[in-house]
Order: C-alpha cells, then sequence, then structure tokens
C-alpha cells in the first residue's frame, strides 16, 4: 500500500471525524493498508496526522492563494475568496480541528492551523491595504482587524452550519462580510 493512500485516507478522516476519534484501524480500513504498511510509513497517529495537516494545509493555502491572484482589484480579489463554495456541513478542513483539546495542546499539530489562519489573514489585509491605499476603502479601518473579522465571518460560518445543519449558513455568512465590506467601500464613493 502506498503511502499516499494511507495520507489520503487519513486527510478525509481528519476531515470526516477529526484527529481524536481517527483511529490507526479507521485509518487501515479507508485505505486498504495493513498494519504493517501503515506502521512502516508513519511510526505514530501523530506522525500521520502531521503529514496530512502538512498536505492540508499546502492545498488550503493555495486555493487561498489563488483566489488572491494578481490581475484584478484588491476588493474583487477578498470577493473571489469570500463567495468560494464552501461545504458548510463538513466544514473547515482545518477549522474544524480547533475544537479538539488535543489538537490545541500540541504544539506541532497546531502549527499547521496557525499557519494557515495567519497566511490567510495576511493575504487578506494585504488586499484591504491595496484597496485602502488605492481610495476604495476609508483611511480609518484598521486592516489586520478587518481580516481577522473576514476570516471570522468564514469560520463561524462554518460554525452555525454544522450546529444547525444547514449547509448556507455558511454561505450567508461570507454574503454578509462582502455586504459590510461593500458598505466599507460605498463610503469613499460618497
Amino acid at each position: 500500500m502506498t503511502r499516499q493512500a494511507i495520507l489520503d485516507a487519513a486527510k478525509k478522516l481528519l476531515w470526516l471525524q477529526g484527529f481524536e476519534s481517527m483511529s490507526p484501524r479507521d485509518v487501515m480500513d479507508e485505505s486498504g493498508a495493513g498494519q504493517g504498511s501503515l506502521y512502516h510509513h508513519f511510526r505514530s497517529k501523530k506522525e500521520l496526522a502531521a503529514a496530512a495537516l502538512d498536505d492540508i494545509e499546502g492545498e488550503l493555502t493555495e486555493k487561498a492563494r489563488n483566489a488572491f491572484g494578481s490581475g484584478r482589484a484588491p476588493l474583487l480579489r477578498i470577493r473571489t475568496y469570500l463567495m468560494q463554495a464552501r461545504d458548510g456541513l463538513k466544514g473547515c478542513r482545518l477549522g474544524r480541528l480547533a475544537n479538539e483539546r488535543a489538537v490545541l495542546d500540541d504544539g506541532e499539530l497546531r502549527a499547521r492551523l496557525d499557519r494557515y489562519f495567519r497566511t490567510v489573514i495576511g493575504l487578506l489585509a494585504d488586499a484591504l491595504a491595496e484597496a485602502r491605499r488605492d481610495g476604495a476603502l476609508p483611511k480609518r479601518i484598521n486592516v489586520d482587524d478587518l481580516a481577522t473579522l473576514l476570516l471570522a465571518s468564514v469560520q463561524g460560518g462554518f460554525v452555525l452550519s454544522r450546529a444547525t445543519q444547514d449547509a448556507a449558513a455558511v454561505t450567508r455568512a461570507t454574503r454578509g462580510a462582502w455586504a459590510l465590506l461593500s458598505g466599507l467601500a460605498a463610503e469613499v464613493k460618497k
């Protein structure tokens, strides 16, 4: 059994059931790997989870960077990020792990979540700063605070979707975040 099949199984299980609930048996069942193959590639559940989280972090970071690709006005880049299709009931592949004590207490595992969220906040803040510099947003806004609010709208939307079993809650949250940002932009045009 290949290392990648085991990693893919772990990535799926981390998203669907989380780190604490994911067992090596679950990974073997999902991947078709035997115990020897699993432990040949990964010495422990934590080592497997760390490798899987590295992949997930990389995939999500690439997706975010693509949304913020150059060539478009900064507010349109933010809109592209906010309006991405999201599966509200599954939640964020990294964000949903932030509710697990085992992940939060382990600096190595938590670091992947931290890096990803800081990266997205940085992308948002950079675009907001550019928009403010270009006169598309009021000078008074704090770009770091607003970037954090925008990401919190996405992550909070996931939480609402899962808690209420309403897949569209995350979409309403991101539309609301965009409406707020659009309102700020409209102030400058007056």
